[in-house]
């Protein structure tokens, strides 16, 4: 979720046609995010709308590309959430995911 760039709808649906190039606002790291019409998304599975997370996902990787949008990666070589997720995050999200301070974990940020 932290590296989502779009959400993502059919073309075709008529329950999100109004929506197609508004945006929302990501719930956790404080980013707006566009609401994008994509053939590849299946109106009939689930709600229809799709979130994107092109640096994640190979078809999502394709959306990306098709959109020109932004690829996120939100780890280090190492495993660890990097500096992207704490440009735009909250002091809550930080809290809930950053190690204890002096923990192995933490020394690896």
């Amino acid at each position: 979720m932290l590296g989502d760039t779009a959400i993502a709808v059919n073309p075709t649906d008529e329950r999100y046609k109004s929506l197609v190039g508004k945006f929302v606002v990501h719930p956790f790291v404080d980013r707006k995010i566009p609401i994008i019409a994509d053939s590849y998304v299946d109106k009939d599975f689930g709600s229809g709308a799709v979130k994107i997370t092109p640096a994640h996902d190979p078809n999502d990787y394709a959306i990306g590309v098709r959109h020109s949008l932004p690829f996120i990666n939100i780890l280090t070589d190492e495993g660890a959430i990097n500096e992207c997720v704490h440009i735009y995050s909250n002091n809550w999200y930080l809290f809930i995911f950053s190690p204890p301070a002096g923990t192995a974990a933490s020394s690896r940020a």
